[in-house]
């Protein structure tokens, strides 16, 4: 498929339950997704709509063609990719409870058969793993990207401008709380780090371009039904730091904030939640603010929210690139170096000690 070539892209999801209860995807009619899909696509390119989608879940199956009008619906994600004619796939399998691997097989099978690959967050449950699709996707010449939606989020993906852009000077901070109110990660059984707050590694990344050389993390102590508060620093090799919480305590509010501090400016925000509700941030502020003169300070306009435009923007951000020599912005490549730095997370969690952010880091 040639973003030049006025092909349709025909698409389709690989789910496990997740694909009504738990997606990743807009709950939007599906003229509408395409639609706004195909607004940001290179001329030439025409969206439709999906063709296919594979879950276990018979309820999941029909709800989702119920919702979107899917023409084929199939209970085995293998089985789909026999019969159904693709460009691209959707995995929305989970990356726990024993499912990573056939995360990798899903990809594998889907990179032998020449589809693009979209993929949720995380990547993989292990470093071996998270190499092992990466290089499968690289070989087949497919595109790979990973769903890291909140890069999207307005107020973040607004920050990343302002500093491409010259517009700070180069970095010399930046920080990250999240606050999440309610949720499974109040409970023990659920690795927080792993499934969420793998948006902050990855927005901090995206605004230094690179991967820290050392962290060192550390959780609060955690008190059943209620939660604890993970606390991260990040040090680059160029001088510069930043630092991450994940406060899974808080009850009140259901938000991000942010501050990046560069040499000749700064700029902060936030992107807040519904509280109780859905997974939809609606509210979103940046300003921006030089050093001098003192006080001085503009806030600048966003125009959308975090659900469902980044959602769609990941889509887009593998579609557009189909059939070109460039990469998805997330692609499967750069979202190692997200990865890399969540598992040196990890190690110094267990270990209680900084831990260095190596280029073939293995967990």
């Amino acid at each position: 498929m040639s973003a030049s070539s006025g092909a349709m892209a025909r698409f389709a999801v690989i789910a496990n339950g997740r694909a009504i209860e738990r997606s990743a995807l807009p709950q939007l009619p599906p003229a509408e997704l395409f639609a706004a899909i195909s607004e940001g696509v290179e001329a030439g390119l025409r969206v439709a709509s999906f063709f296919g989608m594979a879950d276990p879940d018979p309820d999941a199956r029909r709800r989702i063609q119920q919702l979107w009008g899917v023409p084929e619906v199939f209970a085995d994600w293998r089985e789909m990719l026999d019969a159904v004619a693709l460009d691209a796939v959707d995995i929305n399998i989970r990356w726990d409870v024993g499912l990573s691997p056939t995360r990798v097989e899903a990809v594998t099978e889907a990179a032998r058969r020449g589809l693009h690959v979209i993929i949720a967050k995380p990547l993989a449950e292990t470093w071996e793993q998270c190499q092992e699709i990466v290089s499968v996707a690289r070989d087949a010449g497919i595109k790979l990207g990973v769903d890291q939606n909140s890069r999207y989020a307005p107020a973040f993906y607004g920050c990343r401008a302002l500093i491409r852009g010259g517009a700070l000077g180069p970095l010399l901070s930046a920080s990250i709380n999240y606050h999440s109110a309610l949720g499974r990660q109040h409970t023990n059984a659920f690795d927080a780090v792993h499934d969420v707050s793998v948006h902050g590694i990855d927005i901090l990344q995206s605004w230094f371009d690179g991967a820290p050389v050392e962290v060192y993390a550390s959780w609060s102590r955690r008190v059943d039904g209620i939660g604890s508060v993970l606390a991260a620093i990040m040090r680059f090799d160029d001088g510069a730091n930043a630092t991450l919480i994940y406060d899974f305590a808080t009850r009140h509010r259901r938000q991000f904030e942010f501050i990046a501090v560069g040499e000749s400016a700064s700029a902060d925000g936030l992107q807040d939640q519904e509280l109780p509700g859905p997974s939809r941030m609606l509210r979103a502020t940046l300003r921006y603010g030089p050093h001098e003169p003192r006080g001085v300070a503009l806030e600048l306009p966003l125009q959308y929210a975090l659900s469902p435009q980044s959602y769609l923007a990941t889509r887009l951000d593998v579609l557009q690139v189909a059939g070109t020599p460039r990469e998805p912005w997330a692609s499967g490549a750069n979202v190692l170096r997200t990865m890399r730095t969540l598992f040196a997370i990890n190690r110094s969690l267990r270990t209680g000690l900084p831990a260095d952010v190596g280029s073939e880091y293995v967990e």
